[in-house]
């Protein structure tokens, strides 16, 4: 025992540059080793349990992409038993839960390990933005990177103590090299396969877009919906990630708890202008390029000709409206937010299956109401509804439901005025345009019903 003790000082003699404690347990039968941890995060000492890498796990939300966890990498399995949401600090987070993983992925139980995973607060969307502490997007820049401290002591599984500190440890650079950051999790995004392009054999029109397709589809022998997704003009450009990134429109479909219930494909359309605006202007190649590119896809890919669905958001809706009025027999039904068109051009869409949400406190709305009379005028069956858009998920549930039962082609659904947001201690504020947005890809019955629709 003599022997062994010599030798652990003088182990302490040569590590004094690395490490900053060494203690021995009261009983020399088991000793506790105390770890700090260098300069660069992690222990230089091979086999010593230090930090070894910083990643985040970025998800989509109604108001956009934000790091929801923050994965501290050590190169030793960590005791779970050990850790507390107080043993770590991220900047400007909140911390809600803490567990291990054996990878760098989300859980909801410890699983043994060396990752330990940070679970932060997302905040409901609809909180407006200058209450917000939740990591949001700043005007279209993705915040998708993060700052952690381990304040606490924490403990490896063979006992050994990893001392905190006031050291920050930031998320790992990576190379960002053709191949991205890999220290930077998107699951949301990589479900898609992005820079797909659609040359239009009729205009010579280049149309980019994102595609997901159902897990097993190859082999199952089996037809599948589409949905088409078209984002506002906000996500306009030549990046394929920006309407993944911008809010939840297209990520939904493709999240695994909607495909495990509704396999079907998701197309997610990148326009580099915009090209539909509010004086009923277009650019057609743009228009019927895309209604193109739908069949071609439908021909190319085992996709339900009866159930193609389109759904979108402002200029979304927009060009949902003017598609649906070129070829009545494309959509199954559409699920539209937040835009109105000229009420004579699109008043032959009457007949279709069309679901609209609005905000009271929009603009828009005074516009759709001109459409949704139209169509009362022409014949359409219309039912209409509101909710506040603040209220629980089951209030607001009721409420939807409630319409959806009606027998109707249309329905008309508004976000109640005043209730659209809110502020800090809970008040509630106007809605707006892009709250709209925010809330319009969370209501579960609304999904439920363009599923539903069938030619």
């Amino acid at each position: 025992m003599q022997r062994k003790m010599a030798a652990a000082v003088a182990c302490i003699t040569a590590l004094s540059s690395i490490f900053t404690v060494t203690a021995w347990a009261e009983e020399p039968e088991k000793a506790v080793q105390v770890v700090g941890l260098s300069e660069e995060g992690q222990s230089e000492e091979q086999g010593e349990p230090g930090i070894k890498k910083v990643y985040t796990i970025n998800h989509s939300y109604g108001d956009g992409q934000k790091v929801s966890n923050v994965v501290v990498e050590y190169n030793a399995e960590i005791d779970p038993e050990s850790l507390s949401t107080d043993s770590y600090e991220v900047a400007d987070r909140t911390i809600v839960a803490v567990h291990t993983n054996s990878e760098c992925a989300e859980t909801e139980e410890n699983a043994a390990g060396n990752f330990v995973v940070l679970d932060l607060e997302i905040q409901s969307p609809l909180l407006d933005d200058k209450y917000a502490s939740d990591g949001r997007m700043q005007g279209m820049t993705v915040i998708d990177s993060a700052v952690v401290i381990q304040k606490g002591d924490i403990s490896a599984a063979d006992g050994t103590v990893i001392a905190g500190s006031d050291e920050e440890y930031r998320t790992s650079g990576g190379d960002d090299g053709i191949m991205g950051n890999d220290a930077i999790k998107t699951p949301d995004l990589d479900r898609f396969e992005d820079n797909h392009y659609y040359n239009d054999p009729e205009t010579h029109t280049v149309l980019h877009y994102n595609l997901y397709k159902p897990e097993g589809y190859a082999e199952s022998g089996e037809s599948y919906p589409l949905v088409l997704f078209i984002p506002d003009a906000s996500a306009v450009g030549t990046d394929w990630e920006v309407p993944l990134q911008q809010g939840n429109g297209g990520t939904v479909w493709a999240s695994e708890e909607w495909q495990a219930e509704h396999p079907c494909f998701v197309v997610t359309m990148i326009y580099e202008d915009k090209y539909i605006n509010d004086y009923w202007e277009y650019y057609e190649d743009y228009m019927f390029g895309t209604m193109r590119l739908l069949y071609d896809l439908a021909d190319k890919y085992p996709v339900d000709k009866d159930r193609i669905y389109t759904t979108g958001q402002s200029m979304g809706c927009m060009a949902s409206m003017v598609m649906m009025e070129k070829d009545p027999d494309l959509f199954a039904a559409a699920y539209i937010m937040a835009g109105q068109w000229d009420e004579e051009q699109v008043k032959d869409i009457k007949d279709q299956n069309i679901l609209l949400l609005v905000s009271e406190d929009d603009p828009a709305v005074r516009k759709l109401d001109k459409n949704v009379a139209k169509w009362t005028e022409e014949g359409g069956i219309v039912a209409e509804a509101s909710f506040e858009g603040i209220s629980d998920d089951e209030t607001r549930k009721e409420a939807i439901d409630a319409l959806l039962s009606e027998e109707a082609n249309i329905y008309y659904l508004k976000i109640a005025s005043g209730t659209g947001s809110f502020d800090g201690e809970g008040n509630a504020m106007n809605g707006s345009h892009r709250m709209t947005f925010r809330i319009g890809y969370d209501l579960p019955s609304v999904k439920e019903w363009l599923f539903e629709q069938t030619k």
